[in-house]
């Protein structure tokens, strides 16, 4: 089976790769070597390429700590009407929707995927809001709603990983809004990606939309105190407003063992070797 992933130099790109090249043909070719932005390259690398699946990760935005433009939404949407206009190339396409979809101006709390109770107005909610919207025209398209993925390539100020530096280096973790956030694993969720792949001809063992989120909930401090010390945890606000975290009942519904968050901070923790 052969599987196009876009946005090779991306983590989530990587992450799958090296996952499950030993399943699937994968090819990830970057920006440089494919611009999925350029629709006569798109056409010309399809034109002379075959593949069963796309794994449509190539995206701008979603990091709080940066400021965003509409450049960011056009690009957005540009790459994925790109896509769509060879959509029946595949026989299954598999996009990474976001929980920017439920509008992280809100409070997302426990939300089941059609909880859409307002429209995202900032540029990469709003275009992942778009692209859901875009999705529900194809029967081969599936999106798989992530939260927050940890991983052990991670940038180093992502919040799980930052907390197992500071036990390594005795530091103190500074939670500025305690809330419910929903992680899950690298290893959890590429199991959910090669149940999906592996199905892509049986759409009755599906969802087309599913959140990727834990059945616990934890907050941030809660978090922190399975990897950390007490003392080493500064809570500035508790008052566990604007949450976010996603119901996975549809989740629970497929046949997946899931490892969960605290048996996958065991496993974290032994891969980072602190």
């Amino acid at each position: 089976m052969r599987v196009l992933i876009t946005g090779g130099n991306g983590n989530i790109a990587k992450m799958i790769k090296n996952n499950l090249s030993f399943c699937y043909e994968i090819i990830n070719p970057n920006h440089q070597e494919l611009d999925i932005l350029d629709y006569t390259q798109l056409k010309n690398f399809l034109d002379n390429n075959t593949f069963d699946i796309l794994i449509h990760t190539a995206i701008l935005g979603g990091r709080r700590t940066k400021e965003e433009t509409g450049e960011v939404f056009y690009k957005n949407i540009l790459m994925l009407e790109n896509l769509l206009h060879f959509a029946d190339k595949f026989k299954m396409i598999i996009n990474f929707d976001s929980a920017a979809i439920y509008d992280r101006s809100s409070d997302i709390l426990n939300r089941s995927e059609n909880d859409l109770y307002t429209i995202p107005t900032d540029y990469y909610g709003f275009s992942k809001y778009v692209i859901y919207q875009r999705s529900k025209q194809y029967n081969h398209f599936y999106n798989l709603r992530i939260f927050n993925i940890f991983h052990t390539n991670e940038e180093p100020d992502r919040f799980i990983k930052s907390c197992f530096i500071a036990k390594q280096n005795n530091t103190k973790v500074i939670i500025f809004d305690n809330k419910y956030f929903d992680f899950v694993y690298e290893d959890d969720f590429i199991s959910i990606i090669k149940y999906y792949c592996d199905n892509h001809e049986n759409p009755e063992k599906l969802v087309k939309t599913i959140n990727i989120s834990y059945d616990d909930k934890y907050s941030l401090y809660d978090i922190a105190k399975l990897i950390l010390p007490e003392e080493q945890i500064i809570v500035l606000n508790n008052e566990l407003k604007n949450n976010y975290c996603g119901n996975n009942d549809l989740l629970k519904g497929l046949p997946l063992s899931i490892l969960g968050l605290e048996n996958s901070l065991v496993l974290y923790k032994n891969k980072l070797n602190i």
